[in-house]
């Protein structure tokens, strides 16, 4: 019964997907069948209305580029570990250059991200079960292999 049940829910996630992008193919279709019939006063009272010029404000503060709408969404909905805008002191001028990135990967960033994955696996690896009492694995006091090559003992373990 749990089979057919996982079965019909992943049909039903398919059809529904399937279902949504068609409903976007239909909006769009009916979009561009009547903006023919729109009186250009109109189309450039609402362009005006939606404020593409302005600038989004990313957070408190922080002005980000014009040409877009901003839409709130719970902190939740996706959530993300790493900041994806750069931001960089200075200038905001258009003929300003880029400052140059350090490709070294020393910065604290990169070591920030590598520990963290780091510990991403720690935390894998100790509720993944490798030697638990179900596998019938124990482990022996101090001799066990914790993680990449480290016994627990703190020495190197040689393959």
């Amino acid at each position: 019964l749990n089979l057919l049940i996982a079965q019909l829910n992943c049909a039903y996630q398919a059809t529904y997907l399937d279902m949504l992008g068609y409903a976007r193919l239909n909006r769009g279709k009916t979009v561009c069948e009547t903006m023919p019939s729109v009186p250009k006063w109109r189309w450039e009272a609402f362009v005006g209305v939606l404020s593409l010029n302005d600038c989004c404000e990313f957070g408190e503060g922080d002005m980000g580029v014009p040409g877009g709408m901003q839409v709130f969404e719970p902190a939740s909905a996706n959530i993300t570990t790493i900041d994806m805008i750069k931001r960089f002191g200075g200038s905001t001028s258009p003929e300003a250059q880029w400052p140059k990135e350090d490709a070294a990967g020393n910065d604290e960033e990169d070591r920030f991200h590598r520990m963290e994955k780091l510990i991403q696996k720690a935390m894998q690896r100790m509720s993944g079960g490798r030697g638990s009492k179900q596998d019938g694995g124990g482990s022996s006091m101090g001799q066990s292999e914790d993680f990449q090559g480290w016994s627990s003992a703190g020495s190197i373990v040689s393959d």
